[in-house]
């Protein structure tokens, strides 16, 4: 069960969507809440035009923007803390990521939430992102809010409830979601649905050249078998009432997002490699997919970070 949660902040009422996420868990578990804002100068400091752009470094309103984030950041922590949270918030110096990087690491939070826009393509490659950027380097479980669909007056629930998909694909390094899955399946009082997806053969049909390719049915239906005995080993393993799905699919990720709609699941767990830039861009992630088109909160782990 989860002791801390970790919520990085800047004030926006977009980031603020995170924050009844936060108080229905501490609510349920008995966690802490620490918000974050964090004071970035270079983010506002005008620069000089000329042959070498200049940064003017204006003491005062420097001052008087931290003073603006502290107030911010006070009045986000009382709010919590009339709602019964014990809730704290800490205002730090730096770049965002690196700042909320660092923070977490000597934070020990059990887990983050945070806030996306889910933008894609080469929007999100020009604009960029602190929930991707801060995805690459984060060393706990990020429970991931959509930014839209939280507006007061939503009669969704705060927490996702009914049944959290948990993407599996045989490896160690996907299973690794798994105790952060049942942590917050046990904490929202979800049930966990184990899904793979199986990715059809392909043989070449050499008479009509090598473009044309034909699925090789009798590879598939073994490799459907040997998944669907594997999703129920691992089910064994989780919290009774676990459910499980093998999909077939020419796309993984499309076949989780389609198994997400046809369940439904109102929640998402996966491991991420955590690939970022240019990387992250062309080589793609079935991660990075979903996460960018899913309507649905998302659990994200990073096994590396460990």
């Amino acid at each position: 069960m989860y002791t801390s949660i970790f919520v990085p902040f800047d004030g926006s009422a977009h980031s603020a969507r995170a924050l009844p996420v936060a108080a229905a868990l501490a609510a349920r578990t008995g966690a802490s809440v620490q918000l974050a804002i964090v004071h970035d100068p270079s983010a506002y400091i005008p620069f000089v035009p000329g042959e070498v752009a200049i940064p003017v470094y204006d003491q005062e309103l420097v001052q008087a923007h931290r003073a603006h984030d502290q107030q911010v950041l006070d009045a986000a922590v009382a709010q919590l803390t009339q709602q019964g949270v014990n809730a704290s918030g800490v205002l730090l110096d730096g770049t965002i990521v690196e700042a909320l990087e660092e923070h977490l690491l000597t934070s020990h939070a059990d887990l983050v939430i945070l806030t996306t826009h889910g933008r894609s393509g080469f929007e999100r490659l020009r604009l960029g992102s602190v929930a991707s950027a801060f995805l690459t380097r984060a060393t706990a479980p990020v429970l991931l809010v959509r930014g839209a669909g939280s507006e007061p007056g939503n009669e969704q629930p705060v927490l996702p409830t009914g049944s959290l998909l948990c993407a599996l694909d045989g490896s160690a390094f996907a299973e690794a979601v798994l105790p952060h899955a049942r942590t917050f399946a046990e904490a929202t009082g979800m049930q966990m649905h184990l899904v793979a997806v199986t990715v059809p053969h392909a043989i070449s049909m050499a008479p009509f050249g090598t473009e044309a390719l034909l699925a090789d049915d009798s590879a598939l239906v073994a490799e459907e078998h040997l998944r669907e005995e594997y999703l129920q080993r691992m089910a064994a393993t989780c919290p009774p009432g676990t459910t499980v799905h093998a999909i077939t699919d020419m796309s993984v990720s499309r076949g989780l997002l389609d198994a997400t709609d046809q369940k439904p699941c109102a929640a998402i767990a996966m491991a991420t490699h955590g690939r970022g830039g240019f990387k992250r861009f062309m080589l793609g992630s079935v991660a990075d997919e979903v996460i960018r088109h899913a309507h649905v909160p998302l659990l994200v782990y990073r096994p590396s970070a460990q």
